[in-house]
């Protein structure tokens, strides 16, 4: 028994008639008829009536063409995956970013996937965590890194990176003498904050609720460079990561550490389900960057596991250009 014999016998079956079903199949009738033929006497057993005027299946035919059927479709599916591995280095992949990923490295983590995989056709997303998280779940996007947790069951969280909230003031403010504040401390202050689409903005004002107080927000800005220059003209104080904060190296500002701890996680979120070649070995590309990195004091790097709609992916071996 061969694939093109389940073909030809499922294109007489569709037609009831040899001559189109061999048009449908791209062949000549006697070679269809011969092969049919040759599958009957391998069988023992005929699939067709064949009259003068009409071709039928036979009982046996009938039940030969359900089976038929499922496996026609399962070659279709192992086609289809096996072609999606082979070609995966040439497909497209729409990445979404949050406005401070360059302060945690993920521009090497891109640089690294394009020098490995030059023909993948990246694109690169800015908004925030919200609005990313939206576009994945519209399939505007592929894959995110987002500042912010979803229990959505149908999108996957991957922990990457893990930082925690500074207070951050200029150097003439009362509290720039302080290594640490609590946060009651802040109650009157001035807060200049990101946009409430942001896991920042989010985690900052839950920490706030929980301290039985609602911060006073005088500026709201999707720009950290903004932020923090707002910051140094004495506008406001600013609660951001302490990576995006070290970054400034402390000029005309001054980074308070703040108490109790509002931890702050990066994390990689994608779909658990429809999940093309080229997005799975972005996933696992990420995972060995990230327990390859050295991180900083003020935060670090999560060991990643990859397990997605209950199967781990295991990472493949290719090398990484850093």
């Amino acid at each position: 028994m061969e694939m093109h014999q389940l073909e030809y016998v499922l294109a007489v079956a569709k037609h009831n008639n040899f001559t189109r079903a061999a048009e449908e199949v791209k062949t000549s009738q006697s070679s269809l008829s011969q092969q049919i033929n040759k599958l009957e006497n391998e069988l023992g057993v005929s699939l067709f009536i064949r009259t003068t005027r009409s071709v039928e299946l036979s009982p046996a035919g009938a039940e030969f063409v359900a089976h038929a059927e499922r496996i026609m479709a399962e070659v279709v599916d192992a086609r289809r995956c096996v072609y999606g591995y082979v070609s995966f280095e040439k497909g497209d992949l729409k990445v979404g970013i949050i406005p401070v990923a360059g302060h945690y490295r993920i521009p090497n983590l891109v640089s690294s996937f394009k020098k490995n995989f030059p023909r993948v056709k990246l694109s690169l997303w800015e908004s925030q965590c919200h609005e990313l998280l939206e576009m994945l779940h519209d399939y505007h996007i592929d894959a995110a890194f987002v500042h912010q947790l979803c229990d959505e069951k149908n999108i996957h969280c991957i922990p990457l990176i893990t930082d925690y909230m500074v207070i951050l003031t200029n150097n003439s403010h009362p509290l720039a003498n302080k290594k640490t504040v609590h946060l009651e401390e802040l109650q009157n202050e001035d807060f200049i904050v990101p946009p409430v689409t942001s896991g920042y903005n989010h985690d900052f004002q839950e920490a706030c609720h929980k301290a039985n107080f609602k911060p006073r927000i005088i500026l709201t800005c999707s720009s950290v460079k903004t932020i923090i220059g707002l910051v140094r003209e004495g506008i406001g104080i600013a609660a951001l990561p302490s990576g995006v904060s070290y970054m400034d190296w402390g000029f005309g500002t001054k980074t308070l550490i703040l108490v109790p701890r509002i931890n702050s996680t990066i994390y990689l979120v994608t779909k658990n389900r429809d999940l093309f070649p080229t997005l799975r070995e972005f996933i696992r590309f990420t995972a060995r960057w990230s327990k390859k990195q050295t991180p900083p004091d003020h935060f670090r790097f999560i060991p990643v596991k990859l397990t997605i709609a209950g199967r781990k992916l295991k990472p493949r071996g290719t090398t990484m250009n850093e």
